[in-house]
């Protein structure tokens, strides 16, 4: 198991006792020229991950390919490119498969049924992609024409998530989610229609329009929010997975072919609040049946989260509780499609773990605040080419013989028909406020 440990990257004990700056940057993601100083790990920990230093002129960022400070907005496209912050983890099923098995304990013959996704549920997968890509598109130009007011936040870049809980979360599974909540919504069931009039502010909506884009709710699909502040959902999470256990003792002989799970979102910049660790403390103690999807897409906000945080490997953080973890590409729907089911699987069966999803994010933290995409053009024009899931399945093998066409067709007019829907739906009645 060490040895088997060491080649996936799993023990620290595995890890060299001297790093070199060339592969410390490697490993947190960055792609620097070269770098020929050798320091212990822990210098070089601290030099790679956390040199913010506040000035009169705002936060700063080390220049990895010189190792001078310079300001955040000084970093021209070609430096954020030559950077490569957000290149995609080399990660194939191999490496997914050899983690699930040391770390999860699955077994050889019970990894083969995760070896191959049907073309059927491939195609499904791309559906939902691409229904979150065209409803947050719509959103967006909504929002842009003063239809949608207050604050928005896109998924855009990152559909391989929502694809994965539309193929193995059940409806009877509660969901938790944060503030960017639109896709995973529409990926639990909740209708594209009451979604959008939600945004609206129209009657129709999931809370009759009270609520907004970071408060999306569905009692029918077990869609338990959108919440707006950083972790607030985690806590709420946790006691939804209890809630699963209590319904079990209560009623232990309605609830014995009971496999319901509770399944959390936070971001890889959030995950270092300290509700992660309150909630992953708690989730093994009481052996919660709850999944934290890590949505790792580079920036907490506006801020590199490299630039704040020792350690971006989230899905490491229950180690010290006993939680296992794994990381997958986001880019490629058919390995998070693969990993996500087994790690689903396994909370349903055993307990809480961690799957962190490596994405890149298109557009900035909301269409109100686009301060930081400036000078990110020939970075996002890299992404679009090499990390959007849509493009990169389209031009998979795993694609051929799919009808793309049609499904994409059939999205869209969803979401004409969810556009239709909220500008038809009345505003909320004015007695609706004694009500809140």
């Amino acid at each position: 198991a060490t040895t088997r440990s060491r080649e996936v990257g799993h023990r620290r004990t595995a890890r060299p006792k001297m790093l070199s700056l060339a592969s410390s940057y490697t490993a947190f993601g960055f792609a620097p020229g070269a770098a020929a100083a050798v320091l212990p790990a822990r210098r070089v920990m601290i030099a790679a991950a956390s040199h913010p230093a506040m000035s009169a002129t705002g936060t700063e960022t080390l220049d990895f390919t010189g190792g001078a400070l310079r300001n955040n907005k000084d970093l021209t496209d070609t430096d954020l490119t030559r950077m490569g912050r957000r290149a995609r983890p080399n990660i194939d099923w191999s490496n997914l498969r050899a983690r699930l098995e040391v770390e999860f304990g699955f077994k050889e013959e019970e990894l083969k049924q995760y070896d191959d996704v049907s073309k059927a549920d491939l195609l499904k997968g791309y559906e939902m992609m691409q229904l979150c890509r065209q409803f947050e598109n719509a959103c967006n130009q909504a929002y842009m024409q003063g239809h949608i007011r207050g604050f928005m936040h896109l998924d855009n870049g990152q559909e391989a998530i929502p694809a994965l809980i539309a193929d193995a979360i059940k409806p009877g599974d509660k969901a938790v989610s944060y503030y960017r909540e639109h896709t995973h919504a529409l990926a639990k069931g909740v209708s594209p229609d009451a979604i959008m009039a939600e945004l609206w502010a129209k009657d129709g909506g999931t809370c009759r329009g009270t609520g907004g884009s970071m408060h999306i709710y569905d009692k029918e699909t077990n869609f338990q929010g959108g919440w707006a502040l950083v972790c607030e959902q985690l806590p709420y999470a946790a006691g939804a997975a209890r809630s699963i256990l209590l319904d079990r003792q209560l009623d232990p002989d309605g609830t014995k072919d009971d496999d319901r799970i509770a399944v959390v979102f936070v971001g890889e910049g959030g995950a270092q609040n300290g509700r992660m660790a309150e909630c992953l403390n708690a989730a093994a103690k009481e052996n919660l049946p709850l999944l934290f999807i890590v949505i790792d897409n580079g920036r907490a906000i506006n801020t590199f989260t490299p630039d704040v945080a020792a350690n971006n490997d989230v899905f490491e953080q229950g180690q010290h509780y006993g939680v296992p973890g794994i990381r997958v590409d986001g880019g490629s729907m058919e390995q998070t499609l693969k990993t996500g089911r087994a790690v689903v699987d396994y909370v349903r069966k055993k307990g809480p773990a961690i799957m962190q999803v490596h994405t890149y994010r298109f557009q900035g933290h909301s269409p109100a605040d686009p301060e930081h995409e400036r000078g990110r053009k020939d970075e996002k024009k890299w992404a679009r080419a090499e990390a959007d899931p849509i493009k990169l399945f389209e031009a998979d093998e795993a694609a051929s013989g799919l009808d793309l066409d049609g499904a994409l067709k059939s999205v869209k007019a969803v979401v004409k028909q969810s556009l239709d829907f909220a500008r038809e739906s009345p505003p909320p009645p004015a007695e609706l406020a004694k009500e809140l």
